[in-house]
């Protein structure tokens, strides 16, 4: 939102302004823990509320309310010292001062849409016109408001003399204390009315204080509208004295206890004064909506008037007006003030920049007395930060030198002490060692049963449904022991290469190709293509198991003549080498990788002759 520049001194010679700040602007850095004292001072009774933030969480402290008759506080200078020993009990925190709305102006001002520099001269000039020819200084603030009418953009606009607010601050004996905020008792209520968090967007707060009435008008949310008459619990408290006859004091008295409007003590004449109350209400917002005040809206009703007995039905029944209670059901539990503080906690939330549609009013010097506090407490705050910073620094220095030590202390301890059980874990791992080296084939041999049962089962599956037979399943220890057969499908070329072959021949005897696992022959009745696909589509599928290794097609040269001749089918008779998965039962020497044996080939089927 823009900020804003004085006239002039052509304009500034009929009236002075002077802009305030309004604190939807940036407010720079500040400390994370902050607290505001807010005063709501009435005529009859001063409301002060406490309000802290830590780190941006929002809390109520203490909150008091000072009748002033059953105080005493009857002269000024009884007041004055009263409220100065009240801040200083409290910690003397910044304040935050509700002015009455019958010494202020809140309006909206509506601008065709212009730059913000000329915006700021048109407020300017329009606030001027509204205060009017005066030599008083003119302190005033404004907020953009969403867009109400096409093609115009609304201002919300507060202003009032400054003297009055001096004059203010002075008959409550506070000029020697610091303020955080100072603004109107309407934009107060609109403050807390949003800080409720009400269901419906559009309602008119009604304040019935001492001496006046305020009243502020929202529609979708937006405060459009903000009055004071001076009619409220005073008025109705003179009009009793004076109907009845008594004192005023007994008057009081008889008002908050008695219903004066219906039942058998009702007061003859008591009802007129309340009706001519609602007239005033009405005219005030029939004079803002320039028609007559519709009933339907919701009539919000705050202030210690409205405590009177029967006050709020008799207003139902023979006015119209249906006032509701000041709605905590959405608010947060922790900004759910006690009655008749909704002033001084809008106050306190617009101090702390919670505020949507905000209007200051600090004049000149006490806003920048307010800078100047602002400045140190960010300085000590930042000094604060740097001396926690070196104090955890020193004692993670500290803890980590500590920490060394220790460790070095232990880890001496630790390798004094290991020295003398090296000698016992080696001997009681060599005996462990020992009993698992002779329970290790016992566990093997129980490995290869379970496999070669597994393997059984997985060659049945394997066979279903295809036209083949197992002519032969050994193991491959009991397989190999056998002599080597000179009989091959697949013969080796004559010449030269067969004196290789012979010589390859003698090395794989002399050398024993036997793995844990099996060999299978099996046997395949069909042509030669079909038998191919037939015998990958078995070793293929027993390659899936994790049972095996490795299942390859034994070479020629491995195979031995063990089967029954009756059973088989030459050229259609086949080995398979079923190799086991390594387990961690077998010997370390086993399980090193073991390079393809010589003679392996990859399986080949022959067409026949």
């Amino acid at each position: 939102m823009a900020s804003f520049l004085t006239m002039p001194s052509a304009v500034t010679s009929l009236s002075k302004v002077t802009p305030a700040t309004s604190i939807l602007k940036p407010r720079g850095l500040e400390p994370p823990i902050r607290r505001v004292l807010a005063v709501d001072a009435g005529s009859r009774c001063i409301r002060v509320l406490l309000l802290e933030s830590h780190f941006g969480k929002l809390r109520l402290g203490r909150q008091e309310a000072l009748d002033l008759q059953e105080e005493g506080l009857v002269s000024t200078d009884e007041l004055k010292a009263h409220l100065s020993a009240m801040v200083a009990e409290w910690g003397r925190p910044p304040l935050a001062l509700a002015l009455p709305q019958q010494i202020a102006v809140s309006q909206i001002v509506d601008l065709p849409p212009v730059p913000d520099a000329e915006a700021r001269q048109l407020i300017e000039a329009e606030t001027i016109k509204l205060g009017g020819v005066s030599e008083s200084v003119m302190v005033y603030d404004f907020t953009r408001l969403p867009l109400l009418a096409e093609g115009r953009q609304s201002f919300w606009v507060t202003f009032c003399q400054e003297g009055e607010i001096q004059s203010r601050i002075a008959q409550l004996g506070l000029d020697h204390h610091e303020f955080r905020e100072i603004t109107t008792a309407a934009n107060a209520l609109l403050t807390a009315w949003h800080a409720a968090r009400p269901a419906h967007r559009d309602a008119v707060l009604v304040h019935a204080g001492g001496q006046n009435t305020t009243l502020v008008a929202i529609r979708n949310g937006v405060g459009v509208f903000a009055s004071s008459f001076p009619m409220a619990g005073d008025f109705f408290t003179r009009a009793i004295a004076r109907l009845l006859p008594s004192s005023l004091q007994v008057a009081e008295s008889l008002k908050r206890s008695t219903d004066l409007l219906t039942g058998e003590k009702t007061l003859p004449g008591f009802a007129e004064i309340v009706d001519g109350w609602a007239a005033e209400l009405r005219r005030q917002l029939s004079e803002w909506r320039g028609q007559p005040f519709d009933l339907r809206v919701d009539l919000i009703a705050t202030g210690g008037a409205f405590d009177q007995p029967g006050l709020r039905d008799y207003l139902a029944r023979h006015a119209g007006l249906k006032f509701q209670p000041w709605p905590t059901s959405n608010a947060p539990a922790p900004l759910r003030p006690a009655p008749g503080f909704e002033i001084a906690l809008g106050a306190a939330l617009q101090a702390l920049g919670q505020g949507p549609q905000p209007a200051s009013l600090l004049p000149l010097n006490r806003r920048l007395a307010w800078k100047k506090h602002l400045s140190r407490q960010r300085l000590e705050f930042l000094n604060g930060l740097l001396l926690a910073a070196c104090f955890v620094a020193l004692a993670l220095g500290l803890w980590q030198k500590l920490a060394l030590i220790e460790s070095k202390q232990s880890l001496t301890n630790k390798v004094q002490a290991g020295l003398g059980v090296v000698s016992e874990n080696t001997a009681l791992t060599r005996d462990l060692l020992n009993g698992y080296g002779e329970l290790r084939p016992l566990f093997e041999r129980q490995q290869a049963t379970v496999d070669t049962l597994q393997s059984l089962a997985l060659l049945q599956s394997a066979r279903s449904n295809r036209p083949l037979w197992c002519v032969l399943i050994a193991d491959q220890q009991s397989y190999f022991a056998q002599p080597p057969t000179l009989t091959a499908t697949n013969k080796p070329p004559a010449g030269a290469g067969e004196t290789e072959f012979v010589s390859r021949r003698r090395e794989l005897t002399n050398a024993s190709p036997a793995r844990p696992g099996l060999i299978a022959e099996l046997c395949v009745p069909e042509e030669v293509d079909a038998a191919r696909t037939t015998l990958s589509l078995v070793v293929n599928s027993l390659k899936k198991s994790p049972v095996f290794e490795r299942v390859d097609l034994l070479s020629e040269d491995l195979r031995r003549s063990l089967a029954d001749p009756k059973v088989t089918l030459p050229e259609r008779h086949f080995a398979l080498a079923l190799d086991f998965a390594t387990t961690e039962f077998q010997v370390a020497a086993t399980r090193q990788f073991r390079p393809p044996l010589p003679g392996r080939v990859p399986a080949k089927i022959t067409r026949p002759p």
